[in-house]
């Protein structure tokens, strides 16, 4: 799934390409037919991102929500329109580019109210400027449960994806399975920095890269990298930074990567309702 920081180069992009002008806007699919038909020859106004939902904002006071999903992206091409994909949710274009929407779960037409119903489930976005992490601090505060299952709720912290999660703990030095409500406020004020450090880094066109290029990989790390050098313990097997063997295990439905030497647990599995039988941890 893309993260918040994919959805920010879209807003920006969108923005770019379409902002203040009139567009073209259909749905070869046909699932977005009669919305497309209120919008088609409107003037876009803007895009904006919020995590992993973006805002498309019309004249007249329409907006169009997306999330992407697993498998949604946006498809951008220069010059007269192609003739489409019958896939196509959603194509907007003008004479000189055109983007078209394919494969996401929410594509949908709200007003400015229907934003911000959609807004009011969503924790604060790191990389919005109005973000206030003093909210997520209390948030955290307030729950039984493991650090990194709460960066993945979308109602404590918007557009934090899998892979940030695992490299801003392991920059931290905070394990994943300790419990939220158990940080100090110090480690919160470095784990938001570094995660909104990171996002940020990541609004750069190309993949997500989290290392540091000045920083050399521990020897026993440097054997087992692959041709790209992106992550400290994302996907990987050895610590980037002590060369010891990294654990390995789901959270969240997802995969967490763990040096234990570099992210000391600290406090005790049952305080994290963790299954203590698990092998993995």
């Amino acid at each position: 799934m893309p993260e918040g920081n994919t959805i920010h180069r879209f807003a920006r992009s969108h923005t770019r390409d379409f902002g203040g002008r009139t567009v073209r806007v259909s749905s070869p699919q046909g699932r977005f037919a009669v919305e497309a038909r209120r919008l088609d020859r409107r003037r876009f106004l803007r895009a904006e991102a919020f995590g992993k939902h973006l805002f498309h904002f019309w004249e007249g006071g329409l907006v169009v929500h997306v999330h992407l999903g697993m498998a949604g992206w946006f498809y951008r091409r220069v010059g007269p329109p192609p003739e489409p994909k019958p896939s196509v949710r959603m194509r907007l274009s003008t004479r000189e580019v055109t983007v078209d929407l394919i494969g996401p779960p929410t594509c949908e037409l709200i007003t400015v109210a229907g934003m911000q119903a959609v807004l009011e489930r969503l924790g604060p976005d790191p990389l919005r400027a109005d973000a206030d992490p003093a909210r997520v601090w209390a948030e955290l505060r307030r729950r039984r449960r493991p650090i990194g299952d709460a960066l993945l709720d979308q109602r404590v912290i918007s557009g934090v994806g899998n892979i940030y999660r695992n490299e801003a703990l392991f920059l931290s030095g905070i394990h994943p399975l300790r419990r939220s409500d158990r940080l100090g406020q110090g480690e919160w004020r470095e784990l938001w920095t570094t995660t909104s450090r990171l996002m940020r880094r990541g609004l750069r066109p190309g993949s997500i890269a989290t290392v540091d290029p000045r920083e050399r990989p521990h020897a026993a790390a440097a054997a087992e990298r692959k041709a790209r050098d992106d992550f400290y313990v994302y996907q990987e097997r050895v610590c980037r930074r002590c060369g010891n063997a990294l654990r390995e295990f789901p959270l969240s439905g997802r995969r967490m990567w763990v040096c234990r030497s570099c992210q000391p647990y600290r406090r005790s599995r049952r305080e994290a309702g963790i299954d203590l039988a698990h092998p993995a941890v």
